[in-house]
C-alpha cells in the first residue's frame, strides 16, 4: 500500500468511505453471483433429470424393438 502520511484526515475518511463501499458492492455482486448459481443448479439438475428419462426411454424402446425383431 502507498505511504498515506501525506494525506489529510479528510482525505483519508474520504478513502475510508470509498473503500467501505468498494467492499460493500463487491460483496453484494458475490451475493448476487450466488444466487445466479444457486438457480442454474437447479435448472441443471432438472434437465439432467429429464436426460436421464429419456435415455431410459430410449433404451426401453431399442429393446422393444430388439425383442419384437427376434420373435420374428
Amino acid at each position: 500500500m502507498e505511504n498515506l502520511s501525506g494525506y489529510t484526515a479528510t482525505e483519508l475518511l474520504k478513502m475510508i468511505n470509498d473503500s467501505a463501499t468498494e467492499h460493500e458492492r463487491l460483496k453484494k455482486e458475490i451475493f448476487d453471483h450466488t444466487i445466479e448459481v444457486d438457480e442454474l443448479e437447479i435448472k441443471i439438475n432438472a434437465k439432467i433429470d429429464k436426460l436421464t428419462e429419456s435415455e431410459k426411454e430410449y433404451v426401453e424402446l431399442i429393446e422393444e424393438l430388439n425383442n419384437r425383431e427376434n420373435a420374428v
